[in-house]
């Protein structure tokens, strides 16, 4: 199975400014997603959906492609998850580039292990699903967003991927940066793909 690894990154933040370039034992939330994909046995490209130029030039320091600066009505509060995967889809279509399925990854969510989305691909190849997820990992064949307009409308054709509550962390506030930088600080999450 042939899986695009796409990073959604945007520079703004209302409730913690400038949240995915904040670090938690010297990795950004931005890198800790790059790491995960480009560590991940499954993934056969990553790239980055971003507006942001700083972001961009981080993910490149790790590798990650940037194929284009994501445009400003898909980086405002109102854009969906939905609109900004169906414009890279759209870019990968354009350059005839063809994968079976997208792995959707959110800085927000930094502790998903390189072997958590390689599970959920293994997940997806045995149960033949369209869609697999779990607290904070998407992963949808190719088409699947192509016949609706929200990736939940189909429960029964999901299959649910379960992590540790720490690893499966969604840092929204500052409370939730604070706690994750704890979990790390005390090693309660394994952060071991991911050294600073």
């Amino acid at each position: 199975m042939t899986v695009l690894y796409l990073i959604v990154a945007r520079g703004g933040s209302k409730r913690v400014p400038g949240k995915n370039l904040r670090e938690i034992h010297g990795v950004s939330l931005v890198g800790y997603k790059c790491l995960a994909a480009t560590h991940a046995q499954s993934c056969s490209l990553c790239i980055i959906s971003t507006d942001s130029p700083p972001i961009a030039d981080v993910a490149r320091q790790y590798g990650v492609v940037v194929p284009f600066i994501r445009p400003a009505e898909l980086a405002t509060d109102t854009a969906t998850t939905e609109d900004v995967v169906r414009h890279a889809m759209a870019w990968a279509e354009d350059g005839e580039r063809v994968y079976d399925a997208i792995m959707l990854l959110e800085p927000s969510s930094p502790f998903v292990r390189p072997s958590d989305y390689d599970a959920a691909v293994e997940l997806m190849i045995a149960t033949d699903v369209p869609f697999v997820f779990g607290e904070v990992l998407y992963l949808f064949r190719w088409d699947y967003l192509k016949t609706r307009v929200d990736l939940y409308d189909q429960l029964e054709r999901m299959a649910y991927y379960p992590m540790p509550a720490g690893q499966a962390i969604d840092i929204d506030t500052l409370p939730d940066l604070q706690q994750a930088e704890r979990l790390a600080e005390k090693g309660l999450v394994d952060l071991s793909w991911a050294p600073p």
